[in-house]
């Protein structure tokens, strides 16, 4: 390894007490980094009968081995058991935060127990204190952020504070450089559980520190190696950025969420498509060594963010019926002031909108009324009246009100923004990805386009890009890079491993592959623990019935097909669970 040592701080909060320790080698061998590492001290230390929101759940915070040495290596993960699922959540962002943790000598944090008072975590260099967080008080994610500079923060809103059960963590919302959300899963609950508002880092390390000794020269090769594919294959390919393209692959496929997934094209589409977006691009966001400057800042009128992506797009636009840019921009500000998941609000709002219109229930508030939108938001973070009702995610609400229909969710997570009647692999990706409907563990679509309907093939590319995706989420590898290249997106992969050697970690392709399955049958374990089997793995009914539009609709066999293939290319039993021979051919035995 390089010269930093593998090490991680716990943070106990109930004890106030710090305490350092070695990330065993055994440990290192197998996981790697990133997600691996949070997989593996996730299944070790966070029990079956531990509630998510209690002092007894963990928050873990790594790194990936190669974090403040290479570009496309700036970002950082945060793993605990789910709020909103129960089970296994890994979420990721970008930003300064991974920066300034690796040049703290951390290469993650695991946090435990539960502060008395509202308190922050404070990490300056190696020097780690629990802070009162009285001065915090009263202010929104952009005000915490800005007040804790020069440190760089993670910081929730109302909504962690309240333990919405897709609150997020954001970190960086003010500067030059591109914020960071940890959306998914409901990890800025989990912080809010622990009395925590903010986790502020500065690392007081060198950039010349950071290199393994040694090896400036191997170093500089390398950076620029990845750099040239970045430029060439890349920097083309994302566009504007925030994987905003993928609007007009999505309305061309016709496969776009539309008014709470009833539909999957809309008339005027073009309206949030990149060639008006552009238009309202006034400046662009990049993360530290990073060349791609993928944080588009829009500003429509008085209605302004710092950071636009696809998914906020297609689920708080074309999902609620707004086709316009600006409303869009003010939904996904007003998320980000809040602390609140913008994908899961979204659904959480199409959902209410369609409660409404049908008569099931009057949430207030229906398609493409931006004013009782913005609202309903305020009222979700507040856990106020008809908010309350949402707060806890679209299955617990289906379920309170008799609507599960309605509910587009797999194991208590909100789909993403493409609908899989049109693309059917991503119903496999979704189905199986380790913390609920997920596009990111597999996003089989680009691939599957020429054949969207087919089911041949689908149970192998899903298994493989988890693997290959939790390998690189290991590293921890900015998604950007391969699912927006130009060129083979395995050439970034031959560099990764380039990389690796750099810090004493000599692994062929096949065994970096094997990595990522390791991790991906250990949360699988987990989940497993939790309950979860082959019953779980399934869609929502919705998926299996014909689309308003097209027609289109998943049939059950068919599916039930794609997850037999898979389950026996993974080594699972008929009802989803790891054979013993595969956890021992992956040296997971239990």
């Amino acid at each position: 390894m390089n010269q930093i040592s593998p090490k991680l701080l716990r943070v106990n909060l109930t004890e106030r007490a710090f305490g350092v320790e070695e990330i065993p080698e055994d440990v290192m061998s197998k996981f790697v980094g990133g997600k691996g590492f949070a997989a593996y001290y996730a299944y070790k230390e966070i029990s079956k009968d531990i509630s998510p929101l209690a002092s007894g759940n963990k928050l873990l915070i790594f790194n990936g081995t190669l974090s403040g040495l290479f570009p496309g290596f700036t970002r950082y993960v945060v793993a605990s058991k789910s709020p909103a699922t129960g089970i296994f959540c890994d979420s990721y962002a970008g930003g300064r935060f991974s920066n300034e943790l690796a040049k703290t000598g951390f290469l993650g944090l695991i946090i435990e127990g539960k502060a008395s008072l509202r308190a922050y975590v404070k990490i300056d260099g190696d020097r780690p204190s629990i802070e009162d967080a009285s001065s915090l008080e009263g202010k929104n994610t952009y005000e915490k952020c800005e007040s804790l500079k020069p440190f760089s923060a993670m910081v929730i809103g109302e909504a962690g504070r309240n333990m919405v059960k897709y609150a997020c963590i954001l970190n960086d919302l003010t500067g030059p450089g591109r914020a960071g959300v940890i959306g998914r899963g409901g990890m800025g609950a989990v912080m809010g559980s622990k009395n925590i508002e903010a986790i502020a880092v500065r690392g007081r390390l060198t950039d010349r520190e950071l290199v393994p000794s040694g090896k400036a020269e191997e170093v500089r090769r390398i950076y620029l190696r990845a750099m040239e594919y970045i430029r060439n294959y890349v920097v083309k390919g994302i566009d504007l950025g925030g994987n905003l393209p993928a609007v007009e692959m999505s309305a061309g496929a016709k496969v776009l969420p539309v008014r709470n997934f009833t539909a999957g094209y809309a008339d005027g589409w073009e309206k949030l498509a990149v060639p008006e977006i552009r238009k309202y691009t006034i400046k662009k966001h990049t993360c530290p060594l990073c060349p791609l400057a993928c944080g588009v800042h829009v500003k429509v009128g008085e209605d302004e963010v710092e950071r636009l992506e696809y998914e906020t797009v297609a689920l708080n636009g074309f999902n609620c019926d707004h086709k316009s840019l600006g409303s869009v921009a003010r939904i996904c500000r007003r998320c980000n002031e809040l602390g609140m998941d913008t994908m899961s609000a979204g659904v959480a709002v199409s959902f209410a909108m369609e409660c409404t219109e049908r008569k099931v229930h009057d949430f207030g508030v229906r398609f493409g009324d931006i004013n009782g939108h913005i609202e309903l938001l305020g009222k979700i973070a507040k856990r106020d009246g008809e908010g309350d009702i949402l707060a806890d995610g679209v299955k617990a609400a289906s379920e309170k009100l008799g609507a599960k229909d309605m509910a587009l969710e797999i194991k208590g997570l909100e789909f993403p923004g493409y609908d899989p009647r049109g693309v059917v692999g991503m119903a496999l990706a979704y189905a199986t990805a380790d913390r609920g409907a997920d596009h990111l563990r597999a996003w089989t679509i680009t691939s599957e386009l020429k054949e969207p309907f087919t089911i041949k093939g689908k149970a192998h590319l899903t298994k493989y890009l988890q693997d290959r995706n939790a390998a690189l989420w290991t590293l921890i590898s900015c998604d950007n890079i391969p699912s927006n290249s130009l060129g083979d997106p395995e050439g970034w992969v031959d560099i990764c491993l380039d990389m690796l050697k750099i810090v004493g970690i000599t692994i062929g392709k096949e065994e970096f592959l094997k990595v990522g399955e390791r991790i991906n049958n250990l949360t699988r374990l987990f989940n497993v623990r939790e309950g979860v089997s082959r019953k779980d793995d399934s869609l929502p009914k919705r998926m299996h019935d014909s689309r308003s539009d097209t027609g289109w609709s998943i049939a059950k066999d068919d599916f039930e097909k794609m997850l037999d293939a898979y389950y026996e290319l993974r080594g699972w039993g008929k009802n989803g669970v790891p054979m013993d021979e595969t956890l021992k051919r992956l040296g997971l035995e239990k």
